[in-house]
């Protein structure tokens, strides 16, 4: 398990994996839906690790806002992991008895972000993003973003009855203001993550303090 205060960071490239596992094919859909086979099938492999048994033994379940948890025999194990996923890259975020969340981006263009902004940010973060060039600007959005997506995944609760109360500071995002209503939230922490050049991403948990250790998994299955 993961000492106190600091939370796992599993980065890995499903392509780059040996991962035989979902439909063949080259259809969209088939596509889709090799690559969320393979997430399952790596998530349940490194959950199993931390418990020390098999991978077909790890049952997962939703809750209703769609947060995945350990269910079955582990239901009740101080393992608390978050997932995000963004184009072939999966990051997993593990901590012991600290609900985390995590949210990661591949680094992008956004022709949309000052409308963006202006519908999902805080009116002085959208008046901010708006301010800039490109690409600095898609870039930004993009770190406020997952700023966001992670401490609402940690909490566990549903994005859009969260956005309207939630304010955070920039360069770096920092939590500034949270909803009246997420009990315990001064205890809430928020970093923002080192990833390879193309990612852009966030952790969040439920205590402070918290260090990420990031570890990429390389194609040999060894971690660097």
């Amino acid at each position: 398990m993961p000492a106190p205060g600091e939370v796992d960071v599993w980065l890995a490239r499903l392509t780059e994996m040996p991962l035989d596992a979902g439909p063949p094919g080259r259809s969209r859909r088939e596509q889709v839906l090799r690559q969320r086979v393979q997430q399952q099938f790596f998530l349940r492999l490194l959950l199993a690790a931390y418990l020390g048994c098999p991978g077909k033994s790890i049952e997962l379940v939703r809750s209703e806002r769609g947060k995945p948890m350990l269910a079955g025999e582990h239901a009740n194990s101080p393992l608390c992991f978050n997932v995000s996923h963004s184009g072939d890259w999966l990051a997993v975020a593990v901590a012991e008895r600290n609900a985390v969340g995590i949210d990661i981006e591949t680094q992008r263009r956004l022709p949309r972000a000052p409308l963006l902004a202006r519908r999902f940010l805080s009116s002085a973060e959208a008046d901010w993003i708006v301010g800039l060039d490109e690409p600095f600007r898609s870039r930004q959005f993009l770190k406020q973003w997952t700023a966001r997506e992670s401490l609402v995944k940690a909490r566990g609760c549903g994005l859009a009855g969260c956005l309207g109360d939630m304010v955070l500071d920039w360069q770096p995002p920092a939590i500034r203001h949270l909803p009246a209503d997420w009990d315990g939230s001064e205890d809430m922490a928020l970093t923002g993550l080192s990833l390879p050049d193309d990612l852009i991403g966030h952790l969040a948990a439920g205590q402070q303090p918290v260090t990420p250790r990031v570890r990429r998994i390389s194609p040999d299955c060894r971690n660097d």
